[in-house]
């Protein structure tokens, strides 16, 4: 292996590096959001189940 190409892949490696934990950064974002919303949907749901028991204990 010549020298150049050495450090031709030594900067592949560390620009992939870059670009993986962005895109892993990016992918745990998302997926905060999905579950942020998915959570908030389920909240919703349960809310609608247990409203007329709520309602009845009150009164």
């Amino acid at each position: 292996m010549s020298i150049l190409s050495i450090i031709l892949l030594a900067l592949l490696v560390i620009l992939l590096f870059r670009v993986g934990l962005s895109l892993l950064r990016f992918l745990i974002y998302i997926g905060i959001i999905v579950l942020c919303i998915y959570l908030g949907y389920q909240g919703i749901l349960w809310l609608m189940e247990n409203y007329n028991q709520f309602f009845n204990f009150i009164n």
